[in-house]
């Protein structure tokens, strides 16, 4: 019984720590900047996100590279070729299109410090994050799409800001987001690194960031996929590349749900505006097939995504609170007593 009891306890351990492998990383400051390096001593990309041997990245030309050793700042990762994403297209994956009836988007800011500001990497209270989702918000806005933007404040900025901002995620499923996007801005020192001419317009690139640690990787990669492939026909340059990393960063909460780098913290506020003009246009026509076009699925999908999100939080908890009876009753039958004696004051509470 003892044994049983241990045993129950390091589940219960692992359900209330599920998730929080990304949480125990803060990120995006200048000292987390990870440069990684081919194994022929060739630069591939920079990020601040943190890296683990595992992580992938597609890099804007979509070549795919599989990080194996990270030392201090320096990283080395496998060239796995150029992946062919011409296969990738909304009918033949697992994301289904969205009816244009009812358009909803949900935007937030896990960190809600980041600023564009050189010098120190944060500021106190909102920084400039919140003007660039603003914006986002905006744009969406003048295409026809309710947006419901966060300003839930999710400070400090330390290793458990990712457990507070789920709560604000599942908040935006919950309200009928069809796509929940956390905005955020990389570290990287160099303001060049992001920099790009984009159909005659000077942007700061926007990187995507997949989590890898979620029950949802797989449709969130081909959602990532998906929208770069959409921003490549119409913004070439726009995606900087997608990053794979090694937390869940809240996207097992949806379906469509995506991190997204505007720029780093050189790169300005106006520079990150105008590629939140480019990036809104590719979503709009990714989630509901651009102006005019007519909805190719229905919207079913959507609440069966939510229901199954709302259905899994509720599961954990359900066994979280069994396991901490089992633990503390001694045996199921002690559970089912337990739960009997709650269930009769319950009633008795109502009859009065």
């Amino acid at each position: 019984m003892k044994k049983i009891r241990i045993i129950l306890l390091l589940l219960l351990l692992i359900l209330l720590t599920i998730n929080s492998y990304s949480e125990e990383f803060a990120g995006h400051s200048e000292e987390n900047v990870v440069d990684v390096y081919d194994t022929d001593g060739k630069y591939i990309f920079s990020t601040a996100m943190g890296i683990v041997p595992g992580d992938r990245y597609i890099n804007e030309a979509n070549i795919e590279y599989i990080v194996k050793e990270v030392n201090l700042n320096k990283g080395i990762a496998h060239n796995q070729g150029k992946i062919d994403y011409s296969g990738v297209d909304l009918l033949k994956t697992n994301i289904p299109m969205l009816t244009v009836d009812n358009k909803v988007v949900g935007l937030y800011n896990t960190h809600n410090d980041e600023s564009y500001k050189p010098g120190p990497t944060n500021v106190n209270g909102q920084g400039e994050v919140h003007t660039v989702a603003k914006s986002l918000k905006n744009v969406l806005e003048s295409k026809g799409i309710k947006v419901i933007l966060s300003n839930n404040l999710h400070l400090p900025h330390d290793g458990a800001a990712y457990e507070r901002s789920r709560a604000t995620a599942i908040d935006l499923v919950k309200n009928g987001a069809d796509a929940i996007f956390d905005i955020h801005r990389d570290a990287v020192p160099n303001k060049n690194y992001y920099l790009k001419q984009v159909n005659g317009k000077l942007i700061s690139q926007v990187r995507l960031v997949v989590g890898r640690q979620n029950p949802n990787e797989e449709v969130n990669n081909q959602f990532a996929l998906a929208l770069k492939k959409i921003a490549d026909k119409k913004y070439p340059g726009l995606i900087k590349g997608i990053f794979y990393g090694h937390g869940s960063y809240n996207q097992q909460m949806s379906t469509r749900a995506l991190l997204f780098e505007f720029g780093t913290h050189v790169t300005t506020e106006g520079e990150a505006e105008a590629s939140a003009v480019m990036l809104a246009d590719s979503i709009n026509m990714l989630l509901y097939g651009g102006e005019g076009d007519e909805p190719l699925v229905s919207k079913e999908s959507v609440n069966n995504s939510s229901f199954r999100v709302v259905t899994w939080i509720l599961g954990l908890t359900i066994l979280g609170v069994l396991v901490f009876l089992f633990i503390n009753e001694g045996s199921w039958s002690g559970v089912l007593k337990r739960l009997r004696s709650f269930i009769s004051r319950e009633i008795l509470d109502k009859n009065e």
